[in-house]
């Protein structure tokens, strides 16, 4: 969370991330990315659908785990929590049984 501030705060450093990933907010495109990545290998193994959207899904995990770590000073979210939000955005990409 104290990366994402500097980085949507610092004009500059803004700027220089910029001249390599043009797109979106620095570090949370790298974040989608590589959160893309591990869902295309869920899928690959069969674990998530074949038509899952994986490059839509990837950002919608991230915004909703987000508010459950936007405290930075107060205890990590409940394991729950976190698992209730993963499954609500999972639940239609989830693969279905054989």
């Amino acid at each position: 969370m104290a990366i994402v501030s500097l980085v949507t705060s610092g004009d500059g450093l803004r700027a220089r991330l910029r001249r390599t990933l043009p797109a979106g907010v620095p570090l949370l495109t790298e974040a989608e990315a590589m959160v893309a990545s591990c869902l295309a290998a869920e899928r690959d193994l069969g674990r998530i659908a074949a038509d899952a959207d994986v490059g839509t899904l990837a950002p919608t995990l991230i915004g909703a785990a987000h508010p459950l770590f936007a405290d930075r000073t107060g205890p990590p979210p409940e394991r729950e929590s976190l698992r209730k939000a993963v499954a609500a955005v999972m639940s239609g990409a989830l693969a279905r049984a054989r």
